[in-house]
């Protein structure tokens, strides 16, 4: 008898409005194939060739493994998940909506808006197919949908246009402002929606270094105007800041276990807070704020979008309830957040300012057999520099500014160290500092 966990390939899926055709995999529950008359809820993810199996970078999802765990703990029920492929050079065309206030004409790529196209392809072709051949709850309480960057974009507009379809949203390192990366201009890629419409359950969340692709205050902005619109913050609406988890999969991987107890679990006890985010804030420069993280004792974890602050010497600063700090005076004191309960304390000092923006120089020693002519990125594109014999930038970036990268070629080759092992390196923006790098060897 099979009690096992099952992906299926449903290759080449025809798009009558897209005119292209796409695989897409569908995760069955152990349970499945058990009790023929249960209906199961279903998540719906973009990037679906990344969920399961490695992406070009090597990382997956590994959604199924999650699943499976969070199904056989008992911490969430037994649902369905389709992973919808992307379809490559068109992805950023097919998760981009031309609605107002979404500046694609100034992306760093460009636009040919197809979101509209695409929704219509996800309801009434992929999500019509999946209700016919499997036994779901096609209901919109029963269905949910998912993605990472320009996939949590078009999961933001397209669960919000549509919540007769999607009460439960996945809004992942969402791509919601393109910053220029010379300028550090900022052009913003969403729609703000006003009214509250039916959603049981919205997650959003991002890590702290994904440097300027996607940023927290960005994304902080979009879960305030939700919560402004109706939606109950840390009940409806959850929000996570996650310390050093970068963009990719991994690392969102590792926090899938949150947003899928959210949508298909229960509460569980909350029985840890911690308390990071900026502990130096200055009476001039930019804000900045705490992140009050609670833990749930299956897993859950969050950032409060609402906490009790209590501060030991108010004459020095304040904390309003979205964990913004105000400066008063130079010193500083103890900030302690509550929840339940719960309590977490950080030291917070004010000094009389602090930078909007530090300079990162970067200086990339190559092997000699390095072609002159091939591009080389270390985050940023370099420049050949004949005289160090370096590759090299400058570059301006906003405090506090984290990324993880390596040194890459267009042709794909990446810098190791002797023994042929690919270097990641990890950059936050304090201080004015440079960042010298030495690749032994390409691999």
């Amino acid at each position: 008898m099979n009690n096992r966990s099952s992906i299926l390939t449903i290759e080449k899926f025809y798009s009558a409005y897209l005119d292209n055709e796409r695989d897409i995999f569908v995760y069955l529950p152990p349970g499945y194939h058990q009790d023929l008359g249960k209906r199961y809820p279903v998540l719906y993810m973009h990037d679906g060739q990344n969920i399961f199996h490695p992406a070009f970078n090597g990382y997956s999802w590994q959604v199924h493994q999650t699943v499976d765990r969070l199904i056989q703990s008992g911490d969430i029920e037994e649902i369905i998940v389709v992973g919808i492929s992307n379809m490559g050079a068109e992805r950023s065309n097919e998760f981009t909506h031309d609605l107002d206030g979404v500046r694609y004409q100034d992306d760093k790529v460009d636009i040919r808006p197809l979101g509209e196209t695409y929704e219509k392809f996800v309801i009434e072709e992929v999500k019509t197919y999946i209700d016919v051949v499997f036994r779901t709850k096609p209901e919109a309480e029963h269905t949910a949908l998912m993605g990472s960057s320009r996939g949590g974009q078009v999961t933001y507009h397209m669960g919000l246009r549509r919540p007769d379809i999607f009460s439960k949203l996945g809004i992942i390192s969402p791509y919601f402002y393109y910053v220029d990366p010379v300028t550090l201009e900022e052009y913003p890629q969403y729609h703000t929606f006003t009214g509250l419409k039916p959603f049981s359950r919205i997650w959003i969340d991002l890590g702290s270094t994904e440097g300027i692709l996607v940023m927290e205050k960005h994304v902080r902005e979009v879960a305030e105007k939700l919560a402004d619109a109706g939606y109950e913050p840390d009940r409806e609406l959850l929000y996570l800041y996650e310390p050093r988890a970068g963009h990719v999969e991994k690392d969102w991987a590792a926090r899938l276990a949150s947003p899928l107890i959210h949508f298909f679990g229960g509460k569980g006890e909350e029985c840890f807070l911690s308390l990071d985010g900026s502990s130096e804030v200055g009476i001039k420069g930019p804000a900045c704020r705490v992140n009050p993280v609670l833990e749930s004792d299956h897993g859950l974890r969050r950032t409060l979008l609402r906490a009790n602050y209590e501060v030991q010497d108010e004459s020095v600063l304040e904390v309003r309830e979205d964990g913004i700090l105000v400066p008063k005076k130079e010193g500083e004191t103890l900030v302690t957040a509550q929840y339940e309960g719960l309590r977490a304390g950080k030291t917070i000092r004010v000094v009389p300012e602090i930078p909007e923006r530090v300079m990162l120089d970067i200086i990339v020693h190559v092997p000699a057999d390095t072609p002159d002519d091939i591009p080389i990125y270390a985050y940023f594109p370099l420049k050949h520099d004949p005289v160090q014999r370096a590759y090299v930038n400058q570059q301006h970036l906003p405090l506090h500014t984290e990324f993880v990268f390596q040194v890459t070629r267009t042709d794909g080759r990446v810098g190791a160290d002797r023994n042929g092992v690919i270097i990641e390196h990890r950059y936050e923006a304090t201080a004015d500092g440079t960042l010298e790098i030495d690749v032994k060897q390409w691999y």
